[in-house]
């Protein structure tokens, strides 16, 4: 499980997951902050808390874009050389998400 920290904006996008008070996931990486970027094309933002670790991806459809995270996440941690074991149990951990709102 992890938490994600939407903006308004994106929150109202956004179709899953549930709105929460913050808290702490049990992810390695910790929580995570996204907002949606609307320029040409839409993007979504998603920012690591702890390692300030940037993910940039479109924003469409802004319906399962928490279900893509995941995927985007990995192609990253994979270009940064990280290991297959991290990034496997930070994926399983990345199941769960739990949406809260930030301004």
């Amino acid at each position: 499980m992890f938490y994600l920290h939407c903006s308004k904006q994106l929150l109202d996008r956004v179709s899953s997951g549930v709105n929460e008070p913050a808290g702490k996931g049990d992810n390695i990486l910790g929580n995570w902050y996204a907002k949606a970027i609307f320029s040409k094309p839409q993007v979504a933002l998603f920012v690591n808390e702890r390692t300030l670790l940037p993910v940039l991806m479109p924003l469409a459809p802004a319906s399962n874009l928490v279900e893509r995270f995941p995927q985007y996440l990995f192609k990253i941690l994979l270009s940064q050389g990280v290991s297959e074991s991290f990034m496997q149990q930070e994926l399983n951990h990345l199941e769960k998400v739990i949406n809260s709102k930030c301004q």
